[in-house]
């Protein structure tokens, strides 16, 4: 869902909602993913796999559910995004991969696709350009080191109609794609509040009482929206602006060394020309039971974190010396936020639309380096990753 929503929304001026969702439904995957390797994928799962790709060492999180997959992979730098391009069959996928710059400056271009064969115990495949002139073998298996977690993936998906008594009428649709720590242990039941928490849930409160009850409260704001659209005499114009949806995805980042990092996407339409959407990132120390901030990962003054920043931004998005940073943001500046994350290679900050700049342009995402940061580094945190 999520890499593949945010392709759409540089093609798609409204989005929709579908009339005729499953109503109320509540499907996570509950197979240990080490039983009966022969079989075929399950319809729901997350993956961490490690392998090869073209040589080169990497990591990457898969997630699916139902016919949705998307995740990410790393090797030596920031990550690059999976989307389903096509399933084939119980055990086959094409991924698209694209990276949040490549997205930036070339979103009319094609893609390269990794082709996948599941084999019991992880892919086998070919990652091929998007012009189809190079082709590189995939290896990658299903592991989990010391450090890292099992998770189940699910959703919950409802729906409800502006005018009940018609066959067709505008709807608002609402889902919650979630994240379960298979882990029962201490830990794992931490997780498990915490990715509850990040949903809105409270830790005492069952996944799917929560959804029902968010659920409830979002058709009943529609409810009222409708109604006050109608009771204004309005007519069937702000019909076609009714089709509202509420969408979330919690999914994995990084799962290593006693870290776990959850991005959760958000999206929604309300109405309007454009829907909007946002990823905010948690950083979870699970060893230490405990939520991140930036000075947990780095010591370091904003005003010398600012200039390691806009270099990085400069590099990562072409911005010659010479040239404003306003070339591609709203200032000549930016700033760290705290919403970062990072992987084995270093940390990333994530700019949501209208955030520095313009809702056309996307997430904006900066990837620095830990070798820029080297002095910086906490010691505990560098001694974890085992960066020297």
């Amino acid at each position: 869902m999520k890499y593949s929503f945010l392709i759409c929304l540089f093609g798609l001026a409204i989005i929709s909602a579908c009339n005729s969702p499953k109503n109320g439904t509540n499907n996570a995957d509950t197979t240990d993913s080490t039983a009966n390797v022969k079989a075929g994928l399950a319809e729901n799962f997350y993956k961490r796999l490690e392998g090869s790709i073209a040589g080169k060492k990497v990591v990457m999180h898969l997630q699916r559910v139902d016919d949705d997959v998307s995740g990410s992979y790393y090797y030596d730098g920031s990550w690059l995004n999976l989307s389903t391009d096509t399933l084939i069959g119980k055990d086959s996928i094409v991924l698209a991969e694209y990276s949040f710059y490549e997205s930036y400056f070339t979103q009319d271009s094609k893609s390269p696709h990794l082709k996948l064969k599941w084999n019991g115990n992880g892919f086998d495949g070919i990652w091929e350009s998007g012009d189809k002139t190079k082709k590189y073998p995939i290896a990658l298996t299903e592991k989990y080191a010391d450090g890292s977690y099992h998770f189940n993936a699910g959703i919950y998906e409802d729906s409800v109609k502006a005018f009940a008594n018609r066959a067709k009428s505008p709807a608002a649709q609402i889902s919650f794609e979630y994240l379960e720590s298979k882990n029962t242990d201490e830990y794992g039941n931490w997780l498990n509040t915490e990715l509850k928490k990040i949903l809105g849930i409270k830790s005492q409160v069952e996944r799917s009482t929560g959804f029902k009850n968010i659920a409830a409260d979002y058709f009943k704001d529609y409810k009222l929206q409708v109604a006050e659209q109608s009771k204004n005499g309005r007519g069937d114009d702000f019909e076609a602006w009714m089709n509202y949806t509420n969408n979330s995805q919690q999914s994995v980042s990084y799962n290593d060394n006693g870290y776990v990092v959850i991005d959760f996407l958000a999206d929604a339409y309300t109405g309007g020309a454009h829907g909007n959407y946002s990823s905010t990132m948690f950083c979870l120390d699970v060893k230490n039971k405990t939520q991140m901030v930036l000075s947990d990962i780095v010591k370091i003054d904003s005003n010398t974190l600012q200039g390691i920043l806009e270099r990085n931004l400069r590099k990562e998005y072409n911005i010659k010396a010479n040239d404003a940073l306003s070339t591609v943001l709203f200032d000549d500046f930016i700033k760290p936020n705290n919403n970062f994350y990072f992987n084995t290679n270093g940390i990333a900050f994530m700019y949501n639309p209208y955030e520095v700049a313009s809702y056309a342009q996307g997430q904006i995402v900066v990837f620095i380096p830990y070798s820029d940061l080297k002095t910086y580094l906490v010691p505990a945190f560098a001694q974890r990753m085992g960066i020297k």
